[in-house]
């Protein structure tokens, strides 16, 4: 009867162990779709005839601001350049773990470019 007991326990443990890193998989994986939606839309908002790289970071910052609150945006860096005919937004962000012992964070760079309007 005592085995059964401590199986239970390591087995329920192991189970919301499990149930916590796919929760924090999901949530990052938010965080990973909301930068690169805020990446276009800086891009875009870029690329009007008369916005500037200004623009394009200001934009950003407003779409990361609605999307990710808290201690999670506070860890992303947007920086855009801007070419003749072309704009691109880069950004550099760390995705903490729940679990560090156990999985480490997440750093990813994603970036989105956009064409200038004639």
């Amino acid at each position: 009867m005592g085995f059964a007991t401590v199986q239970y326990v390591i087995a329920t443990a192991f189970g919301l162990v499990l149930l916590v890193l796919v929760a924090n998989l999901l949530v990052d994986l938010y965080a990973r779709g909301a930068v690169r939606e805020a990446l276009d839309e800086a891009t875009r908002a870029g690329t009007r005839v008369d916005a500037s790289v200004g623009t394009c970071v200001e934009r950003a910052e407003e779409a990361l601001d609605a999307a990710l609150r808290g201690s999670m945006g506070d860890r992303v860096s947007v920086r855009c350049i801007e070419g003749p005919e072309w704009v691109s937004a880069t950004a550099d962000v760390v995705l903490v773990s729940w679990v560090p012992w156990m999985l480490p964070d997440w750093h990813l760079t994603l970036s989105a470019t956009s064409v200038r309007e004639r």
